[in-house]
């Protein structure tokens, strides 16, 4: 009776992880019985922009939900996150028995689950001095930014609204003291904790921070804008991942009540919670969000995401997929991209990203230091510093045009590809007096039958950057790639480049080379032909992509619509663990320090992982278990010692049993820790004891003196006997391939009890497990 008590515990248990709180959206019919005043709710600065922008200060989006929709939504689930005005819903923490009950209500028009881990897109950092910074202004000079602050543009006048997840230092660290003399920083809204202190928690804001109005000193920035006003809001935190989505539109509803101009977002969603096919600017619930502020005349600079090398995903992570914003992506330096920017399109072809900046910067580290970090988290505000200043320069600019404008001071422009979109916007293409022009022709096309091909013309050419792609009649690029001229060292002169014509008639070759720009319709246009020097002098131009003077494949163009690719992971693992109680004894078992049963088992972990939230896996492992038992009065004394028991204290007391162990294991994908998973792992287990022992170690005085008897519990002696097969379940939470902490139940008996009352050795035991 009292097995079947406990099984039907561990199924409710199991069956409450089923059940567990998630995070949705309830989307509400209508918005009746509502008012709104814009006049008092908006700030003087969002109603001017709104004027520029043609938007609608009466437009019902802007009405807030209904309350009684709400108060009623709330009181049916385990907590209300918060309200979204634009979206009309509701965010709440509910388990699926208790939305079930919500779907009813006549008011709500819809559900859907909410994306949880959000992820900053930023690469670990390096802590250096002020001192030490040598390079700092590569991030500005990248953009020709000195250019602005010749000119006294360093975004003054223009609000920028700052998401992430925590400011620490920034009411303190010398990087912003001028912000705060001047009172730059206008609001700030802890959205998780609902109160206005944001200068805590995760430094990743501090240092985003820095890069769009950050100073190390007066003559010497990290950022493009530091006489802008911010207003710095926290939308996330690492236990509360399942909130982070409704907080973030929160956050741009706040944005745009309190005038913000411009947006910047170094967070984003990705394989988390999404598919590949969900990056189409369309599904996520901050990607619609991101849209409507562009309508209301918000920029929104989003950073691309980290996951370019990332096998399993390499695209872009939404918000970046929506089609109004400004997506960013990261170099190194001028026409060198980082290893980790994500790349576009959008799963529905749309361009992407938008533009590229520095994705290695000099940012405010911690105790008033400096810190080297990386990511498309520091592309993004960068970005957003730069179109600041041509906010300020150009106040009579809509959101759409600042856009398109920064778009086409991209390095690159017209040329554009899914790697660096339009490349590094320029200051200097908003002072054209000034601008430098080259209008040299650096590469002359010439084809016969089977090749175009791309002729330098002058061997000082050797090195350059030639940009090329192929764009079929819809806008979508078959195919990209970036390499270089390089020297025929037969010749001595600089190789030409050729495309094969073959299977591509119809579509468009565009070039792009130290600015002069390329384009050529194949099977319409005519080009001088090449002569058979041209061809023998000439390399292909097709096969790969070339980055960083190493080989970085772009993605395949199936990316979005290939079905789900299994994944498998192997991995050794070292289990140490404790048992509950700690100590045996035919009394009954006890709780106690003095000794503590453990066990170390060695095994090796397989999973197969066969949808994006969900794996399957077994284990195979070996070990030992050593029950420490109270004292030796449940055998023979006679055989533990030979001498009188007189003055004998004693050291271990134990029962080893050597084990084979199998598990059955339904994993849970969770989130992800780089290329890692972070997962829950519900299973059941059987173990083959394959033999035991009895060891007693006793002191006394200066003689130690150790008892061993092997095969101890297998022979039934004073009453005791093992079972060579026992089962129980196991819950284990980790890492893959890192570590893991897990509880398990043993549910069927380790010892046959002959005498009525001896209890069982310990059945709990909890461990921690390393790979």
């Amino acid at each position: 009776m009292k097995k079947i008590t406990l099984l039907s515990l561990i199924f409710c248990a199991f069956l409450g992880i089923a059940s567990a709180q998630n995070s949705y959206w309830v989307f509400f019919t209508d918005k009746q019985n509502t008012t709104f005043d814009p006049y008092q709710y908006f700030d003087t600065k969002a109603i001017e922009r709104y004027a520029l922008n043609g938007a609608d200060l009466y437009d019902i989006t802007n009405y807030p939900v209904n309350g009684e929709y709400a108060l009623a939504v709330e009181n049916a689930s385990e907590e209300l996150i918060g309200t979204s005005r634009w979206l009309n819903a509701a965010g709440v923490m509910a388990t699926e028995e208790q939305i079930a009950v919500i779907r009813q209500f006549p008011f709500v028009a819809g559900i859907q689950m909410i994306a949880s881990d959000m992820e900053i897109v930023s690469e670990p950092e390096t802590e250096i001095v002020a001192k030490s910074v040598k390079n700092y202004s590569a991030q500005i000079d990248i953009h020709k930014g000195l250019m602005f602050r010749q000119h006294n543009i360093t975004g003054k006048g223009v609000r920028i609204a700052v998401f992430d997840a925590g400011f620490p230092d920034v009411d303190t660290h010398p990087a912003f003291k001028h912000m705060r003399d001047n009172n730059q920083i206008i609001k700030t809204w802890n959205f998780a904790k609902k109160k206005e202190n944001v200068y805590l928690a995760n430094s990743h804001g501090r240092m985003v921070l820095s890069c769009i109005g950050g100073k190390i000193s007066d003559t010497t920035w990290l950022g493009m804008a530091p006489d802008a006003q911010y207003l710095l809001a926290r939308t996330e935190i690492n236990t509360e991942p399942k909130k982070e989505e409704v907080w973030w539109v929160q956050a741009l509803e706040w944005a745009d009540q309190n005038g913000a101009d411009i947006v910047n977002s170094s967070l984003g969603y990705g394989k988390q919670r999404y598919l590949l096919k969900h990056m189409d600017g369309k599904t996520s619930m901050v990607a619609k969000a991101a849209n409507t502020a562009a309508r209301k005349g918000i920029l929104i600079c989003n950073s691309m995401g980290n996951e370019g090398d990332d096998k399993e995903w390499k695209m872009l992570i939404t918000p970046a997929d929506a089609d109004s914003i400004l997506s960013v992506g990261g170099v190194y330096s001028i026409d060198n991209l980082t290893e980790f920017s994500s790349f576009g399109p959008t799963a529905d072809g749309r361009m992407k990203p938008n533009v590229v900046a520095m994705g290695h910067c000099w940012v405010a580290g911690e105790k008033g230091n400096f810190t080297d970090a990386y990511g498309t988290s520091f592309s993004s505000p960068m970005t957003a510093g730069f179109a600041a200043c041509v906010k300020q320069l150009h106040p009579e600019y809509t959101a759409w045009q600042l856009k398109t404008e920064i778009e086409k001071s991209g390095n690159h422009y017209p040329y554009f590809d899914y790697a660096y979109g339009y490349g590094v916007p320029q200051a200097d293409y908003f002072f054209p007096k000034e601008r430098k022009t080259d209008n040299s022709k650096y590469i002359v096309l010439k084809e016969d039958d089977s090749y175009l091909y791309l002729i330098p013309t002058s061997d000082t050419l050797e090195g350059a950057e030639i940009f090329y792609k192929i764009v079929n009649g819809d806008g979508t690029i078959q195919d990209y790639n970036q390499t270089n001229f390089s020297t025929n060292y037969e010749t001595g002169k600089v190789s030409s480049k050729r495309i094969r014509r073959d299977g591509i008639i119809g579509q468009t070759v565009e070039v792009w080379c130290n600015g002069q720009y390329l384009t050529y319709k194949l099977g319409t246009d005519q080009a001088p032909q090449a002569d058979s020097t041209v061809s023998e002098n000439s390399q292909s131009l097709r096969g790969g992509i070339i980055f960083n003077k190493g080989e970085l494949s772009t993605p395949a163009n199936d990316i979005y619509t290939r079905k789900y690719k299994t994944t498998y992971k192997f991995s050794t693992v070292l289990n140490f663990s404790f048992m509950l109680p700690s100590m045996w004894s035919p009394n009954g078992n006890i709780w106690t320090c003095d000794r503590i049963s453990h066990g170390l088992t060695f095994a090796f972990d397989n999973s197969w992982r066969l949808a994006r939230p969900y794996a399957l896996g077994f284990r195979i492992g070996f070990g030992s278990s050593w029950y420490a038992a109270e004292s030796p009065t449940f055998v023979n004394p006679l055989d533990a010692y030979p001498t009188e028991m007189m003055d004998i204290k004693v050291v271990k007391n134990n029962i080893k049993v050597t084990k084979f162990d199998l598990e059955l294991v339904n994993r849970f994908i969770l989130g992800y820790a780089g290329k890692e998973w972070w997962y829950l792992d519900a299973g059941i287990f059987g173990e083959w004891n394959t033999g035991s022992r009895y060891k007693i170690l006793t002191e006394r005085g200066n003689e130690t003196n150790t008892h061993i008897v092997k095969k101890y519990l297998n022979d039934g002696q004073y009453g005791l006997q093992m079972n060579r097969l026992d089962y129980g379940v196991r819950l284990r939470m980790g890492i893959t391939r890192r570590f893991a902490i897990y509880g398990q139940y043993r549910i069927s008996n380790l010892l046959k009890v002959k005498n009525t009352g001896t209890p069982d050795f310990p059945k709990w035991e909890i461990g921690i497990q390393l790979f």
